[in-house]
């Protein structure tokens, strides 16, 4: 290894610690939605272009449409690329000066399934293979619509990892509405494991904060962790007047 790599090697490794933590900020605002510097430029094409393809931004899917809409977008695209390589050679297909004739079937859905899973496997010689109109409304489109398909299934895992332990999952809410009790009433909520019992109590004793800064009414909450033997024998009833009574 020669002084000059070395220095490249050390360039560019600065390079990308230099740019990691502001770079990473910023694509966690935009995976936030929170607002960027580049909003003013980008915010208008990107709600022009929702309007366009009828997306409600502010609908959040399921995994099992996320996932279908990720296959579809996928395989529209790697359909198109398969049409654009095979009749690349048609005299009323623009930008192929060198004449080349249309990919065989195979090379084409090879270089098709390639580019579409961000792979770029190319068992071809590109000047001698692909024309221009090819390689830059096919190939070149996919270098950068795989790799943004793979960003947002990323996020997407990270969300649903992280929403493991949040109060809101996608459009669902939990509402609090107001009601009035005597200190001598005994509020008991039930309800299935991970509904969010503990998380609104922890929120009313303070100990938490909700996700949107909403105001919390003041009380007076006294916790204390569950605490239930399996070895009881009773039923759930018998068990609650046994602490309570006791």
């Amino acid at each position: 290894m020669t002084t000059n790599g070395w220095m490249q090697i050390f360039v560019f490794l600065a390079l990308i610690l230099a740019i990691t933590k502001p770079l990473g900020v910023f694509m966690a605002r935009v995976f936030s939605r929170e607002r960027t510097f580049l909003d003013p430029l980008l915010r208008p094409v990107e709600r022009l272009l929702y309007r366009v393809t009828g997306v409600n931004e502010e609908r959040e899917m399921r995994w099992t449409e996320y996932a279908v809409s990720m296959l579809l977008f996928s395989g529209a695209s790697m359909l198109l690329l398969y049409l654009i390589e095979r009749v690349q050679g048609l005299h009323w297909m623009p930008w192929n000066p060198q004449h080349f004739t249309g990919v065989e079937p195979r090379l084409a859905f090879n270089t098709a399934a390639s580019f579409t899973t961000n792979t770029n496997w190319q068992n071809y010689g590109g000047e001698s293979t692909m024309s221009y109109f090819t390689q830059m409304a096919g190939l070149a489109y996919h270098n950068f619509v795989s790799a943004a398909a793979g960003i947002a299934l990323a996020i997407a895992v990270i969300r649903g990892i992280a929403r493991k332990e949040s109060k809101t999952l996608g459009n669902f809410s939990l509402n609090v509405e107001g009601g009035q009790f005597t200190d001598s009433e005994i509020i008991v909520m039930l309800g299935e494991n991970g509904t969010g019992k503990s998380t609104l109590v922890r929120m009313l004793a303070g100990a938490l904060k909700p996700d949107n800064d909403q105001p919390i009414p003041k009380m007076a909450v006294s916790m204390k962790p569950q605490k239930i033997s399996p070895k009881f024998q009773g039923d759930v009833r018998t068990l609650f007047l046994k602490k309570v009574c006791r």
